[in-house]
């Protein structure tokens, strides 16, 4: 009990939402997209509510997302061999024996080698069509689908199941907003359930009551805004209990002497960078190791590396585009977080090394300069007081934030896009380890900057 009571800690507004979209899902079905980053909770949400749905009475099919690589190869392109396994894994409590010749006919359209034709839409349709049907005649629904996308052609096995009155729940990421198929799915939705950063009280009571707080204080400097993603915390925290980092003091662990914390080898940003090519690491890595760079320095950089700048160009748009690398006002981009930072340097080191060789010409990076010589040491945790000062957009903006102003009047005062305003809050959360508009705020008036950004605009104006 206590296993599933933490798989949803803090989600009880997003499972309220679904247990609600069941009771008026019937008779016409009703589909639900639930939204979040890698490792916020999408899965563990749709378990809980699948077993708490099964727990009383109601009919769960849980369909399990394919490699998207290989629906792009033509198999398995509408999620046949999915429903096949869901539909056996569950086929005792539908409690009907007539599904067994759908189980068949899906069964028989389910390629089974890249290159082998999909079966034709008309016929998978009316084979899904039939199944769901079948299905929902007995009662309350619920198809569960994570990570719908990895399935090249979902909506019509969305659209067969929410046809006959199940609810259809499916999860997808933010940045996959950017397809033209969850573009689709999203104007399907009746309803979109975002799932954001979880609350410090809730990471800590998945973390383990057994941390000593200092250990989340290096964790939130470590982390930046991704402090708020369970995935993210479980992760590195295991990492940190494996490499015996964690040390007893007391009933309590807290963190080894040792200053910085890097990401799990497979987190999904790390997982980003590798997939952009051997180019996508090593510019992570140099930005890391200069701490942050402009789009003058670009040529510089390309030289260093003996790569061509336009392709640099290309590829710090795509690290931009997939969160790696965030952008400030002035130009200037910097990783994400300084537990990103500590990674890629940590990959990358040859690229590193020939950054720090007698002829590069750069002056003598950030990372370095803060941390006595060694990039592996870099990003030692800080709380928001400690932090570098604030710029005067920075104060100006979250001064703006503390009078009650959203993103778009912030822009529209200062002269600035609403997106730029976005991005520079993504910086201040970086850089503060703050994860509210309220914490930008109160870690503002503790330092000063808010006053120091009045001063300023008088001595200004």
């Amino acid at each position: 009990m206590g296993r599933e009571q933490m798989s949803i800690e803090g989600r009880d507004d997003a499972l309220a939402a679904l247990r609600s979209a069941l009771r008026s899902s019937a008779p016409r079905g009703r589909l639900l997209i639930v939204r979040g980053d890698a490792g916020i909770g999408k899965t563990r949400l749709l378990d809980a509510a699948g077993r708490r749905w099964r727990a009383r009475g109601t009919r769960v099919a849980q369909v399990r997302g394919r490699s998207r690589a290989a629906a792009e190869t033509g198999i398995d392109r509408y999620g046949i061999g999915a429903v096949v396994d869901a539909l056996r894994q569950d086929f005792d409590r539908f409690g009907d024996c007539g599904l067994v010749d759908g189980i068949s006919a899906l069964e028989r359209f389910r390629p089974r080698q890249a290159g082998e034709p999909a079966a034709r839409f008309p016929a998978v349709a009316a084979e899904l069509n039939w199944v769901f049907g079948r299905i929902s005649s007995r009662g309350p629904v619920a198809v569960l689908v994570d990570d719908v996308l990895d399935i090249a052609d979902p909506v019509p096995l969305l659209q067969a199941a929410r046809r006959p009155g199940c609810l259809v729940v499916a999860s997808i990421q933010p940045d996959d907003a950017l397809t033209p198929a969850s573009a689709e799915l999203l104007g399907l939705a009746d309803e979109v359930i975002d799932l954001g950063p979880l609350a410090d009280e809730h990471i800590a009571a998945l973390a383990g009551d057994d941390l000593d707080e200092s250990v989340h204080t290096a964790l939130r400097a470590a982390l930046g805004p991704l402090y708020g993603n369970p995935g993210t915390v479980l992760a590195t925290v295991e990492a940190l209990r494996d490499r015996g980092r964690l040390v007893a003091d007391g009933d309590r662990l807290r963190l080894d002497d040792q200053a910085s914390i890097c990401l799990p080898y497979d987190h999904d940003l790390l997982l980003r960078a590798r997939r952009l090519g051997g180019l996508g690491p090593r510019l992570l890595a140099t930005t890391a190791w200069l701490g942050a760079f402009g789009i003058d320095d670009l040529p510089a950089v390309a030289d260093a590396l003996g790569e061509d700048v336009a392709e640099c160009g290309r590829t710090v748009d795509r690290l931009v585009e997939n969160g790696l690398l965030v952008g400030d006002v002035r130009g200037r981009l910097s990783c994400l977080c300084p537990a990103l930072a500590v990674s890629a340097v940590a990959e990358e080191r040859a690229a590193v090394q020939r950054l720090a060789g007698p002829a590069a010409e750069f002056p003598k990076p950030v990372l370095l300069r803060e941390t006595g010589g060694s990039p592996l040491a870099a990003a030692p945790a800080q709380s928001p007081s400690a932090a570098q000062p604030w710029s005067a957009t920075e104060s100006r903006i979250v001064e703006m934030i503390g009078m009650g102003l959203t993103n778009r009047r912030i822009g529209s005062a200062l002269g600035l896009s609403e997106k730029t305003v976005e991005s520079q809050l993504t910086r201040l959360f970086a850089k503060t380890g703050c994860r509210s508009r309220v914490e930008l705020v109160a870690a503002a008036n503790s330092t000063g900057s808010l006053r120091g950004a009045a001063l300023r605009g008088r001595s200004a104006a």
